[in-house]
């Protein structure tokens, strides 16, 4: 049975137009053939170019597959170029391109296929001089690297066979930097740029330290758009100056001052750098200069661990440790605990006495014993002390005694005597050495006959309240002094309490009675041994004057 659907009508053919139809396909025909010219005619422009193409021209290509023996790369032309395998592996023989890396290549042949390489082949040993020349001429005309074989070394530099060319590569151009060791390039096959063609000679110069700044500038470029301060990185020494050292970063160079090469004090960079060290260095600041090149700031200090870091657990207040002495100055000297930690000895705190100057006591690089007074991380500072170490070891001190000699050093000088250090009666135990026992003349300068310092064995002559008065072994001795009540004689006070000196007490006196010109003049002589127990007039007038004050206070009459 079948089913028919009464609301659809029955479709009825539409018959077709052949002009329309031939007008149609005539247009699609049109077009296409247009394509295809044009690509013709692309192709025929890429083959004469290809054809055209000269050895050493400088192209960009895409590697397209990797073989054991040989590289495709598409540069563009009609068909891919071919390059040998061998010259992109690294030296651990790993391949070191993959498919899709771009790369610059050399034309270094043309024909049915392109042929491209890293260089400019120049043939073999065994190739013709003449046309081997003719290659190295191209190569440096093109301004492009041509190959050539370490044959072995001079004095100036290595020997290069260049595909049958000799060639001269001097030291200086060997690397990008300094060379240590020229014969390590013995039999290895390297890449020249050519410096100079001696047509008479027929051999050239030849420079790989161009080559390779070339390569270094391009990735130089590239890691200062990159580098931001904080970064660290590792880096090669190049050179050395007072001021500090110059690092290679990989194509671009940066500034280490000498304040920055390591923690502990240094005076000239080669004290811990030379040229051809591997640093690993942390940037500070990045900058262009007036001439317009960036100015790289860096630190290899800031890149090690802090030595400070902790010191206050390492130090302690009255530890004992063992240090170097490193620098003296005028105040102290610096004393180095570990490496990257120096702490400081006070030239008061050099010796068991006093001194002049620390160099008096210590030297550079002797080694010490010394205790910690006190530790500041903050500020970064450690105060010792030499001197407090030694009497930790010296016998208690003990009380001096009177004509006993012993050995001081002289502390300070004054115009009145010479202050001696007696070490034996405490750390800071002195006495005093008068001018009259200098066994010096009175006009004579005491600094001239005697230094801060200097050892002098002296006597003690006298005890009193505390101090301790000196004289010099087998030196002078003063005389012995009257009690008092009975001075007057050579020196000391007489019955009126003026100062006789040299026996004035016996001299007789002028004292002049009246008025001027009509005065009598009476002399005595003054007693050189006053009474004893008699009281003078004077202390008789004054005696006198109390007791009348003191009945006036009372209010009593006078007498």
């Amino acid at each position: 049975m079948t089913n028919e659907n009464p609301t659809t009508p029955p479709t009825t053919p539409t018959p077709t137009d052949p002009e329309a139809d031939f007008e149609a396909s005539s247009a699609e025909f049109a077009k296409a053939l247009e394509e295809y010219e044009k690509r013709q005619s692309g192709a025929e422009a890429t083959a004469h170019a290809e054809v055209n193409l000269p050895v050493g021209t400088r192209v960009s290509a895409r590697a397209v597959s990797i073989g054991e023996q040989h590289v495709l790369f598409d540069f563009g032309g009609r068909s891919e170029a071919v390059a040998e395998t061998a010259q992109f592996r690294n030296e651990d023989g790993s391949m070191g391109i993959v498919p899709g890396d771009e790369l610059d290549l050399y034309v270094v042949e043309t024909g049915d296929q392109i042929v491209l390489g890293k260089a400019v082949k120049t043939g073999s040993a065994k190739a013709d001089r003449a046309a081997a020349l003719a290659a190295v001429r191209e190569a440096s005309a093109a301004g492009v690297p041509v190959t050539g074989k370490v044959t072995g070394t001079n004095a100036g530099g290595l020997t290069v066979d260049v595909g049958g060319v000799r060639g001269f590569c001097p030291v200086s151009q060997i690397e990008s930097g300094f060379c240590a060791d020229p014969s390590v390039y013995v039999g290895q096959t390297l890449e020249f740029l050519v410096s100079s063609i001696e047509e008479g000679r027929g051999s050239v110069v030849v420079s790989r330290r161009k080559l390779l700044r070339k390569a270094e500038e391009a990735a130089g470029r590239e890691l200062l758009a990159s580098l931001q301060p904080g970064d660290e990185r590792e880096a090669t020494v190049r050179r050395l100056e007072p001021f500090g050292a110059f690092v290679d970063l990989g194509g671009i160079d940066g500034l280490v001052h000498v304040s920055e090469i390591r923690h502990e004090r240094t005076n000239h960079p080669k004290e811990a750098l030379k040229p051809g060290d591997k640093v690993k260095v942390r940037v500070l600041k990045v900058e262009t200069g007036k001439d317009g090149k960036p100015r790289i700031a860096l630190s290899i200090k800031a890149a090690t661990p802090d030595p400070w870091a902790g010191v206050e657990s390492r130090f302690t207040p009255g530890q004992r440790v063992t240090g170097t002495v490193v620098r003296l100055t005028d105040f102290g000297a610096f004393v180095s605990l570990a490496p990257g930690i120096d702490g400081l000895v006070h030239v008061s705190e050099a010796a068991t006495h006093r001194i002049a100057s620390v160099k008096d006591a210590l030297k550079k690089n002797q080694t010490i014993e010394v205790l910690v007074l006190s530790v500041d991380p903050e500020r970064r500072r450690i105060a010792l002390s030499v001197r407090q170490a030694l009497e930790a070891s010296l016998p208690p001190a003990r009380e001096p005694q009177v004509g006993e000699v012993v050995e001081g050093r002289v502390g300070n000088i004054v115009a009145f005597g010479l202050f001696v250090d007696l070490p034996e009666f405490g750390s800071r135990a002195s006495g005093l050495l008068p001018r009259e026992l200098t066994d010096q003349p009175r006009e004579a300068d005491l600094k001239e006959h005697f230094k801060v310092g200097q050892p002098l064995k002296v006597e003690v002559i006298e005890l009193r309240e505390g101090k301790i008065r000196l004289g010099l072994e087998g030196g002078p001795r003063p005389e012995p002094r009257a009690p008092r009540g009975e001075r007057g004689e050579g020196g000391e006070r007489g019955e009126r309490g003026g100062r006789g000196r040299g026996g004035r007490g016996d001299r007789p006196r002028r004292e002049d009675r009246g008025g001027r010109g009509g005065r009598e003049e009476r002399t005595h002589i003054v007693s050189s041994t006053p009474p004893s127990n008699e009281p003078t007039l004077m202390a008789l007038a004054l005696r006198k004057a109390m007791e009348e004050a003191k009945r006036r206070a009372e209010g009593k009459p006078s007498e």
